[in-house]
């Protein structure tokens, strides 16, 4: 069973993208949401993780919520919301963070 995890806060305010990354399986993915998108963005204990994963084809970021920060896409798949909404049928369950 593979599990669409959603992160909506930024690692420099909760440990939610550390306990995230420890309890993901082999077949999850990661998308990263509003603040979130932070995660992608900045260097940070996390983020050899999630270089990891995006070099996996396992880690998305949502393109609006990047654009309404002012920031640039550096690691991750950038989605739309269509793309998102094509994220989550393609999983059994949605967790989010």
């Amino acid at each position: 069973m593979s599990i669409l995890h959603t992160l909506n806060t930024s690692p420099f305010q909760t440990y939610a993208l550390q306990q995230c990354l420890v309890l993901m399986g082999e077949q999850d993915e990661l998308l990263l949401i509003e603040d979130g998108v932070v995660a992608a963005q900045a260097k940070h204990p996390m983020f050899e993780q999630l270089t990891l994963l995006a070099e996996q084809g396992r880690l998305f970021v949502l393109a609006p919520d990047l654009e309404a920060r002012g920031f640039t896409n550096i690691i991750g798949q950038q989605y739309s919301y269509h793309d998102f909404v094509q994220l989550m049928t393609k999983h059994q369950s949605q967790m989010a963070w």
